[in-house]
């Protein structure tokens, strides 16, 4: 049964347009009234729930309203539909998780010609002339994900065998999926005989992805690793992997980017032999602290925050257990 953090969670995200308006400071209140939007890339994975709190608490401490807005699962049409709506409305800054294309492209400038500040976390878009970019170093985190496969591969003696590699991924057009996985190939090219044998991409949901792996599994259980380029089908547990688990248990190597407490369920049962996670909570308390720094007092903001990586093997699965929150999301 989900816990009450993750049901009142949800519940307030998927009212679309989450309000936060605390407009207190310490010497007394501002005198500006800013709104500022988030955008995920949707409310239906909860990756994005760490995110959403830090947000709501630096709203909190800088006298902010925010505003929490996406689709349920990702659609880069609707999340458009919904920033030309937000500039209609006239907020005062946006923070996006988008696909790098020319439909984003467009709104984020017309965003910016009429006066908002626009910024992105966790997936990029360079092209669009955004202020600035919060999240991960993409491709270092494939390069640090394919040479920890390779570390796990030469413990079990298996660096020398060509190995039949399937990729999860979300969509091929997300620059911050795509430069996972050149990364891992990368950090992979040299050590191992990788053969990428399927990419299969889940339209960023977790339904979907849970789905496409017990199929493909069912139906190719031969395949010898899997890098799951973000966590999407770890939010349940190995009870509704069966294909998964029976794979794994014969000794498929799965490695992934994403860590929280249920991937690291999965992991504990020897399912997951590693795991690279994200700084969510600092994308979103940081991201908001420098887009309100920028509009108040014209703090130009590096291009690129990078937030670190977390590591997650045989040696500190037990500390991060006990550090993350579980959403038990089944």
């Amino acid at each position: 049964m989900p816990n009450c953090r993750l049901i009142f969670l949800l519940v307030l995200a998927a009212l679309i347009s989450l309000l936060v308006t605390v407009p207190a400071a310490a010497d007394g209140f501002y005198e500006d009234d800013l709104t500022i939007a988030f955008l995920p890339r949707s409310l239906g994975n909860p990756i994005f729930l760490d995110a959403f709190e830090a947000a709501q608490k630096k709203a909190y401490e800088l006298g902010v309203t925010l505003e929490w807005v996406a689709p349920f699962d990702f659609d880069s049409d609707l999340q458009v539909e919904m920033i030309e709506n937000l500039i209609r409305r006239g907020v005062d800054g946006i923070v996006a998780s988008v696909n790098d294309e020319e439909a984003i492209h467009r709104v984020f400038q017309k965003a910016m010609a009429n006066g908002i500040a626009v910024a992105t976390f966790d997936a990029d878009s360079p092209g669009s002339g955004r202020l600035f970019h919060i999240g991960i170093n993409n491709y270092k985190a494939g390069v640090e994900i394919g040479t920890a496969l390779v570390n796990v591969l030469k413990d079990k003696g298996m660096e020398g065998q060509e190995l039949d590699t399937m990729i999860m991924t979300g969509f091929r057009e997300a620059l911050n999926l795509e430069e996972r996985i050149r990364g891992f190939l990368d950090a992979t090219a040299d050590d191992l005989k990788i053969n990428v044998v399927s990419i299969l991409e889940n339209d960023d949901t977790v339904e979907k992805s849970i789905i496409l792996l017990e199929d493909y599994l069912k139906m190719n259980p031969e395949v010898d690793v899997i890098f799951f380029v973000g966590g999407w089908p770890f939010y349940v547990t190995s009870d509704a992997l069966p294909n998964f688990r029976q794979w794994a248990q014969a000794g498929g190597i799965a490695v992934g980017i994403d860590l929280f407490y249920d991937a690291l369920l999965l992991q504990r049962e020897g399912l997951i032999q590693y795991l690279i996670g994200q700084d969510m909570t600092g994308m979103g308390a940081q991201g908001m602290e420098l887009i309100v720094n920028y509009i108040r007092y014209g703090q130009v903001p590096p291009e690129f925050v990078e937030t670190g990586l977390e590591h997650a093997d045989e040696s500190n699965l037990d500390m991060l257990l006990e550090i993350h929150k579980p959403w038990l999301v089944k």
